[in-house]
């Protein structure tokens, strides 16, 4: 008669099963929820500045105040910033609401904010500046048709002295967590590594389109961008590993940006 060993405590065969992230009812939800939050957001910023533009300005009728509102927020980094601030906060609301609230589970282990081995953390900054700069020079190469919306919010030195901090401070942690922590893991979860990596990558892509708009090549490049995202966080296993290359993606652009002729025009204008 055989007998069967009993796995030890820690051994994998005793380790019970990983409750799921989600299913699909759960990543419609969260589509559903960030695209309901974006017009709320949108429309009570829009509102508030109507509402303070009329009693500034209480003898124009509707549609001039909204004319000029929007000649006030248009590129103005300032509006865009702060709101795009306060959008994240929500997401990030809703995302613990999704993990914690629905699943039940640890939040930053839950989206897969797991160490990164130190000796993968200098390869990794380093992959994020390199592709930077690749991407870079295939900007150079081939350049947008006319002058992007978001190079345009760059309209002062503190304003790019602003939007830099939200893309060091905020973006690489915020949009990490919602699209390699959240939407990646549960895609791999239903599809597999290959769809979730293409998906994840893609969508990361297509929400930066209006401030590429018209530059096609560079909502592609911006594509490929999340794809390499992506796949950094399929084969580290480890949400860290986006951030520090998308940290890294976008801390090299920054210094490119700081040392260029436009951010000297800058300085010269203000000062």
């Amino acid at each position: 008669m055989s007998i069967t060993p009993t796995p030890a405590p820690d051994s994998p065969e005793s380790t019970p099963p990983a409750r799921p992230l989600g299913d699909l009812s759960d990543l419609i939800l969260f589509i559903a929820g960030a695209v309901a939050l974006f017009f709320l957001v949108q429309f009570s910023a829009a509102s508030l500045l109507l509402y303070d533009a009329h009693q500034t300005n209480p003898h124009l009728s509707f549609r001039e105040l909204s004319e000029l509102v929007s000649r006030r927020v248009r590129y103005n980094a300032f509006f865009a910033v702060p709101v795009q601030l306060i959008y994240y906060s929500l997401l990030m609301l809703l995302l613990y609401a999704l993990v914690r609230g629905r699943r039940g589970l640890p939040f930053w282990s839950g989206l897969a904010l797991r160490p990164l081995p130190w000796a993968n953390v200098v390869p990794t900054v380093a992959a994020g500046a390199a592709l930077s700069l690749l991407i870079q020079t295939a900007n150079l190469l081939v350049p947008p048709p006319e002058p992007l919306p978001f190079d345009r919010l760059f309209s002062s030195r503190a304003a790019a002295w602003l939007i830099i901090a939200a893309s060091l401070l905020i973006a690489p942690l915020v949009e990490e967590l919602i699209f390699r922590g959240y939407i990646y893991s549960l895609l791999e979860r239903l599809y597999g590594v290959a769809p979730a990596v293409l998906a994840s990558g893609l969508l990361f892509g297509a929400i930066h389109f209006p401030q590429l708009y018209p530059g096609y090549f560079q909502m592609l490049l911006l594509c490929t961008v999340g794809v390499v995202f992506s796949l950094a966080r399929a084969r580290t296993g480890t949400v860290v590993a986006s951030v520090l290359l998308h940290f890294a993606y976008n801390a090299t652009l920054s210094v490119l940006f700081l040392a260029s002729p436009q951010f000297r025009q800058l300085a010269a204008a203000l000062f």
